[in-house]
Parts: structure tokens; C-alpha cells; sequence
């Protein structure tokens, strides 16, 4: 039996459902935008949510137990990739499988097919199995874990409020249902946005701190690296030649016991800004160590190399005196050679490039620019 609506109903009616279809647009698009498959899923599930309500305003209660047991399986499949980080959840994952995957959509072609009540039995079942695993899920689930339990709340509340008007057989009006899963598709909608920010701010982090210094803000080796073997590749190629530097900050280890390792640790990071500077458009720098600054620049030859960016360099550490020690200057040295078409692995030639160094830091002359010759780095 359905209950008769009036006009205000009606309209109330109207707005729930249009809420769960703005629900259903704006999960498509974030999922289309940001690959969060499980922004689909929920999508998929409000879709089900509307169709109950249809049902039941249609005369149809048989369909719209069916179709909130289909609401369910969808969100236990959501929650199964809300919480695939935490762990200690093999068992219970199995278990939201079989319930989700297996028993409800059986139950939903019963329930449909055969006129069957078996909306309370699926509520049931599936309550279990997400209680568990929101109990070891929840201290790994914050914040957003706030919003996600409310809306599985109300689901449960709203499906099971069904099931029982539907075993007394009374009048089964569509609005209070309408209500509460317009409610519970926003709160899940809201819960699943807010863990996706989390998760892609902290897969930001990550990769940040794999490409990006922190402290200086240049690349690191593991970039740097595959840098060179990219550029080798097009040396072989096209035969344009890329010039690799090695810059050595010389009195860094002065300037730290004169005036602390607090005016060391800036002048490692004006230096590097300094070098930054220097660099023409599509050259790489990495910093190697706490000294050594290594950098690329592909298209130029050894010469060019020597004149231009390497004096640049020079130049960039004598134009300002630091800002923390007034009184004194970056100087640099600076090894360079062309980046070679042999099989000598990137590492490899950064490290001869370093024994290089090493033996001019031994025996330090006025030359501040070296140049390292084919031979020299075989």
C-alpha cells in the first residue's frame, strides 16, 4: 500500500531525490577527475536509492526492498576501497565479499523475482560485517571516518525501517525514506571527498620527497640520474652533446666553524638558489651531498659549457656576500665533463667526476674550472 502525498510532500519528495542526483553528477565528475574508483561505486548506489524511492512512490514496495538490498551490496563494495589501508582486515574483507558480492544481490532477485520480505535478513547480515570492520578500520580512518559512519548508520536505519513496515504490510510512505537516504548519500559523498584530499595531499608528499630536495629545493640524485641516462639516450640519437657539472662549495666548512653550522646550513641554500639562477631553461640541478651540487645541461658542448655556465656559477657565488655572514662569499669549484655515450652507468660518472674533485681539493690551485676529458672519465 502507498500512503497518498499532498503537494508539500511532493516537493519535499522532489528535493530529496534532486540532492542524490546532484550527489550522483558531482561523484562522476570528482571520480572522472581525480580517479577515485570509489566516487563511481557510490554513484551506482545512489542510482539504486533513487530507484527505490520510484518504487515505492509507484506502488511497487516489492522492488524497492530489491533495490535498497542492491544499495547495500554497492556500499559494501565502496567501503571494501575506503578501507583497503588498514590492516588486520583479510577475514572481514572476505566476509563483506560474500555479503555484498554474493548474498544480497541473491537476495535482491528474490525478494523482486519471488515477492519475498528479505530486506531485514540483508540489513542484518551486512550490518554485522561492516560493524567489524568499522571497529578495527575506525583508528585508522580519521577524520574523514566521521562522516562515513553516520551515513552507513542511516542506511541501516532507513533499510531496516522498510523491511519491518513491509512484514506488518502498512502504508509505506516514500518521503521518510527519501530523507534519510538523501542524507546518507551526502554524508558517504562528503566522507569519500574528504579521504580522497588526504590520500593525494600525502601521494603529493611522497613524491615530492622522492623528485625534491627539501632543504634546497633542487632535484634529487635519484631524478638527477635518470635525467642523464634520458639525455644519453638522445646523444646517441641525434648526437647533440649535454655537459655535466660538479659543483663543490669550497668554504662551506670555514664558514661553519667561524660563525656555526646554523650560517653552513643557509649557505647551502643560497647556494643552491645561487646555481638555480644560473641555469638556462631545461637544465637540472641535484644536490649530492652536503657540499656538491651536480648539474645538466643538455645541447652544449664542453667549451660553452666551460664559458658560460660554469663562469656563471663562479660568478653567482662572488656577486653577494651571504646574507648571514656579510663579510663573506660562496666559492665555488667546479669539475665538468660531457656526458659521455659508453655504458658507464650515471652514478658511475658522477662518482669519477667526485674522485676528481677530491684529488683538486688535495692539491687546490688558482683554476677553480676543470675540465675532465673522455679519456680522464674511462
Amino acid at each position: 500500500m502507498i500512503e497518498p502525498a499532498g503537494p508539500d510532500q511532493l516537493v519535499a519528495l522532489g528535493l530529496c531525490v534532486g540532492v542524490q542526483v546532484a550527489v550522483v553528477f558531482l561523484s562522476v565528475v570528482i571520480a572522472n577527475a581525480y580517479g577515485e574508483r570509489s566516487l563511481l561505486v557510490h554513484a551506482g548506489s545512489a542510482l539504486m536509492a533513487i530507484l527505490a524511492i520510484y518504487c515505492l512512490v509507484g506502488g511497487l514496495p516489492h522492488l524497492a526492498e530489491g533495490a535498497l538490498l542492491l544499495v547495500l551490496a554497492l556500499a559494501g563494495v565502496q567501503l571494501r576501497d575506503l578501507v583497503n589501508h588498514a590492516g588486520a582486515l583479510r577475514n572481514p574483507r572476505r566476509w563483506l565479499i560474500g555479503v555484498s558480492g554474493v548474498l544480497l544481490p541473491v537476495l535482491a532477485l528474490a525478494n523482486a523475482a519471488l515477492g519475498w520480505h528479505l530486506l531485514l535478513p540483508g540489513v542484518a547480515a551486512w550490518t554485522a560485517v561492516v560493524v567489524v570492520m568499522m571497529l578495527r578500520a575506525w583508528p585508522q580512518s580519521q577524520p574523514w571516518a566521521t562522516w562515513l559512519v553516520p551515513g552507513h548508520v542511516l542506511l541501516v536505519l532507513g533499510s531496516a525501517w522498510l523491511g519491518w513496515r513491509s512484514l506488518d504490510h502498512e502504508p509505506d510512505p516514500a518521503l521518510p525514506l527519501a530523507l534519510v537516504l538523501a542524507a546518507w548519500s551526502l554524508a558517504i559523498y562528503l566522507a569519500t571527498v574528504w579521504r580522497s584530499r588526504i590520500f593525494s595531499e600525502t601521494r603529493v608528499r611522497i613524491d615530492a620527497r622522492n623528485t625534491v630536495d627539501p632543504l634546497t629545493g633542487l632535484s634529487t640524485p635519484l631524478v638527477f640520474y635518470e635525467r642523464v641516462q634520458a639525455v644519453r639516450s638522445l646523444i646517441k640519437r641525434y648526437g647533440h652533446p649535454s655537459v655535466l657539472l660538479l659543483v663543490h662549495i669550497e668554504n662551506l666548512g670555514p664558514l661553519a666553524a667561524e660563525f656555526g653550522p646554523e650560517v653552513g646550513e643557509s649557505a647551502v641554500l643560497v647556494a643552491a638558489n645561487r646555481i638555480r639562477q644560473s641555469l638556462g631553461e631545461g637544465d637540472v640541478a641535484a644536490r649530492l651531498s652536503h657540499s656538491r651540487i651536480a648539474v645538466l645541461c643538455e645541447g652544449v658542448g664542453l667549451a660553452e659549457g666551460t664559458a658560460n655556465l660554469a663562469s656563471r656559477i663562479l660568478v653567482a657565488g662572488l656577486k653577494e656576500p651571504l646574507p648571514s655572514a656579510p663579510t663573506e662569499f660562496l666559492q665555488f669549484r667546479i669539475v665538468l665533463a660531457l656526458v659521455p655515450v659508453n655504458d658507464m652507468t650515471s652514478r658511475a660518472l658522477v662518482q669519477r667526476m667526485g674522485a676528481q674533485m677530491d684529488s683538486q681539493l688535495l692539491h687546490p690551485g688558482e683554476r677553480r674550472i676543470s675540465a675532465m676529458s673522455a679519456d680522464e672519465l674511462a
